[in-house]
């Protein structure tokens, strides 16, 4: 009767812990006669058992950086740890979400991995998407932190309008320089030491030996920039030489006059004598470049040329280059290199 008892009691003890107490549970052995009371027997196993259970509470819990490095398995009664310790794979941070967005990132600053606005949404209200801080490094949840405002800039448009000059020309000590616009030339005499205005409008190419004329075309908004150019120098190069295809020699004359860009593509071109009716001087892009910023109350911005410098969110900005996909600035005095896109890539 009180074996019976003790083993109805045992048995409840056993229900009990298995339903509250998580942990690893190892089964009680059979009760063989063993000359000990089940009494003994069972205070010896319940203090067992509550070791194993306060070894299980006392070890770490992720996030720590001694976090268990195997799965937990949970059922409606038991949780038990399985013998063999399977890895856990961490999360990659150095990978990019779909819209761009690094994983580290996102994390860093308190975002929804799953979440498909994060990358449009402007969480601190300052104009610029989390994309654009994410892009730029600024804080996208600090109004303070915020990317350049020419980081709202796009191309608007650019005409692909080009300047060809050549040396048509020498006799003594001056020299003929051929413009050709709009497959339009004309040509100019210069000798060493002449500084030339040149202003590309609407109505063709005008060269002018005066600033005073470059000015007020711009003022009329004939032409936003006018290139200026001195004639540095002239240096002789010609003779004969063997014609490797024909095994003859040949008289040549590879002269040219040294022009000097004077505005912020600020180099020395070679301009050498037609060849056969073919230049071989330089082309530049003289074509308007437009600009627009989706900053409030900025909009449209220009006409500007290749070669000028203006001002924009309290930096210079020189533009270098120009096509219809993009147009490379540099920003003074800063000296980094700014590409602006189409607004429709």
């Amino acid at each position: 009767m009180v074996g019976s008892v003790a083993l109805s009691l045992l048995g409840c003890i056993g229900l009990v812990m298995g339903m509250f107490m998580p942990g690893e549970w190892k089964p009680f052995e059979s009760g063989a006669a063993t000359g000990k009371s089940v009494v003994a027997d069972m205070k010896k196993k319940s203090e067992t058992a509550s070791n194993q259970l306060k070894e299980i509470i006392d070890r770490p819990t992720y996030p720590g950086t001694n976090a268990l490095s195997h799965r937990v398995f949970v059922s409606r009664t038991l949780l038990f740890l399985p013998k063999d310790k399977e890895p856990v794979q961490s999360l990659n941070e150095s990978l990019v979400t779909s819209d761009g967005i690094n994983v580290s990132w996102k994390i860093q600053n308190g975002f929804d991995l799953e979440d498909p606005s994060v990358a449009d949404r402007d969480d601190d209200s300052d104009g610029f998407s989390n994309k654009e801080e994410f892009d730029k490094g600024s804080n996208p949840n600090d109004s303070s932190s915020s990317p350049s405002r020419w980081v709202k800039v796009k191309i608007l448009g650019v005409d692909t309008n080009s300047l060809g000059i050549g040396l048509s020309g020498k006799s003594a000590d001056r020299y003929t320089l051929r413009f050709q616009l709009n497959a339009k030339k004309k040509d100019f005499d210069v000798v060493i030491g002449d500084r030339l205005w040149l202003m590309a409008t609407s109505k063709g190419l005008e060269v002018s030996k005066n600033e005073a004329d470059s000015l007020k075309a711009k003022e009329i908004g004939g032409c936003p920039h006018a290139i200026p150019i001195v004639v540095k120098e002239y240096h002789e190069d010609k003779g004969r030489r063997m014609d490797v295809k024909t095994k003859t020699e040949n008289d040549y004359d590879d002269s040219y006059v040294e022009l000097e860009r004077k505005d912020g593509i600020s180099n020395s071109f070679k301009i050498l004598l037609d060849d056969r009716g073919k230049s071989r001087g330089v082309s530049w892009a003289v074509g308007d470049i437009r600009l627009i910023s989706s900053v409030p109350g900025e909009g449209e911005m220009g006409p500007y040329r290749v070669g000028q410098t203006f001002s924009y969110a309290g930096k210079e900005f020189l533009i270098r280059s120009a096509t219809t996909n993009k147009v490379s600035l540099w920003m003074k005095p800063d000296g980094e290199e700014v590409s602006i896109l189409p607004t429709t890539p």
